[in-house]
């Protein structure tokens, strides 16, 4: 069932990038995944691509300020496929505001409190990306199945985004580098 959403749309303009708001039609990630759990490998790649295309155009954006709320229920998939960052600030979407604030959202997707704090930059959304591809590597199957090699590839990347590694990311831009292609 599709409904209408307001979405964060980016400009890139050179180096610059602007921030711009649509209301485009499409469904939640998290109710998109229980209608559609089979995707195709190259979609899914495409979908961690475009999905730190966005984190990293919304830092850029707004001067490294966190989204804060990465997770399934903050993501539209539109009619065409394309991943967006939901418009947190906008009254329409009210109603998902509730969702994520459930205990279970916030405990999954949120970085715990006593890893954050200065000098930390983006590692709350580094964090909540990380557990988004894990998200979606459980919730999917990808067709044809991901290859040994593709799985040990995303499982650094997670790693590294949720800080389990020694050489953590420290800005989502260094994840695009990383992630397999399809």
């Amino acid at each position: 069932m599709e409904e209408m959403y307001e979405v964060l749309r980016f400009i890139e303009h050179g180096a610059h990038c602007r921030q711009s708001m649509d209301c485009i039609r499409g469904t939640i990630l998290i109710r998109y995944l229980k209608e559609n759990p089979e995707i195709g490998k190259a979609g899914l790649f495409g979908w961690f691509r475009q999905l730190c295309v966005c984190v990293d155009q919304y830092h850029r954006c707004r001067k490294q300020k966190e989204y804060r709320y990465l997770n399934p229920y903050s993501i539209v998939v539109s009619e065409e496929g394309e991943l967006l960052l939901l418009d947190l600030e906008s009254p329409e979407n009210a109603f998902v505001m509730k969702q994520m604030q459930k205990h279970a959202v916030r405990n999954h997707f949120v970085k715990p409190v006593c890893e954050m704090g200065p000098g930390r930059e983006q590692k709350a959304d580094l964090f909540a990306y990380g557990k988004t591809i894990q998200f979606l590597l459980a919730y999917t199957e990808a067709v044809p199945a991901l290859t040994r090699l593709e799985e040990v590839r995303l499982s650094r990347v997670i790693g590294r985004c949720m800080g389990e590694s020694a050489r953590g990311y420290t800005d989502i831009s260094q994840v695009m580098k990383d992630l397999p292609a399809a």
